[in-house]
């Protein structure tokens, strides 16, 4: 008797639990959906709208029902498109803060897999991958010990470092040095840590989604600025494509990025874009 009283309870207790999520799921999608037209009908009322990349153009397009200006934010092109290309290191680099979002989980799982499927590297000692980024709470650091303790269990924790709340004379000293910068955030609606990335000198190994996706790593003169990845195994391989590239075809591809960056996302081509929409506002 006990037993089928306990049963029949748990069965409540478990209808009961699905029954409020379902209630839950279903009142964030109408409030979510009652905003997203709330917010359409104030913004179809703006004369000019500027985004900063496709993927934003694309949702607010279609919930403002307008033909947004594309302006890419800008970066410090100046001081990093001096960093020299010779001399590069076997070094990977990341910039991102210590958010779930930016996935660095699997940039430790995509390094642990690299020295796996191409045992070669397993041999060179110097190749390391440098975790830059800042840690705003006790959560970021949470993440941080997290990140920390998956190196060890992985034998990686020779081969991961981190540099935590670094300066920026830091972060430029690694950009100087490193030959390959990985981004591993899905759908990140631009992504300013790829274009100084390319901007420095590195070869971009980005997520192929959002920003990086549709604007950052995309051909330039018709020539590769990069290249992208979307899991493990992906961001492995392009690793070891962009680990393994001669001096020559470095160069080429580093200097084509380079070019692509300075050309589209500095701050001479910000101040332009920024005005050009700007002038249907004041005359």
């Amino acid at each position: 008797m006990l037993q089928r009283v306990y049963e029949r309870r748990t069965q409540y207790n478990n209808d009961r639990r699905l029954a409020d999520s379902w209630i839950w799921t279903t009142g964030k999608l109408i409030y979510y959906r009652m905003f997203a037209r709330v917010y359409g009908f104030c913004g179809s009322f703006s004369q000019t709208v500027m985004v900063n990349s496709t993927w934003t153009k694309n949702h607010i397009d279609q919930l403002w029902s307008t033909d947004a200006n594309i302006v890419y934010p800008p970066c410090d092109t100046d001081r990093l498109s001096d960093l020299p290309l010779d001399g590069r290191q076997t070094m990977i680099v990341s910039i991102a803060q210590f958010r779930p979002e930016k996935d660095h989980r699997m940039q430790v799982l995509a390094l642990a897999r690299l020295l796996e499927k191409y045992p070669e590297w397993q041999q060179n000692e110097k190749l390391k991958l440098v975790l830059i980024g800042t840690c705003r709470n006790q959560g970021d650091q949470g993440r941080i010990d997290d990140l920390k303790a998956l190196a060890k269990e992985l034998r990686l924790d020779d081969r991961v470092c981190f540099e935590v709340n670094a300066s920026y004379d830091t972060l430029v000293s690694y950009l100087s040095k490193a030959k390959v910068g990985l981004h591993t955030m899905w759908n990140e609606h631009f992504g300013i840590g790829v274009v100084e990335y390319q901007t420095a000198g590195l070869i971009a190994v980005a997520h192929c989604s959002g920003g990086p996706k549709h604007d950052i790593v995309v051909n330039y003169a018709n020539k590769p600025t990069g290249f992208l990845a979307d899991s493990v195994e992906t961001f492995a391989d392009r690793l070891h494509d962009a680990l393994t590239l001669s001096d020559e075809e470095y160069k080429e591809i580093a200097s084509n990025a380079r070019a692509s960056a300075s050309d589209r996302f500095s701050e001479l081509a910000f101040s332009v874009e920024l005005l050009r929409p700007l002038r249907q506002c004041l005359t």
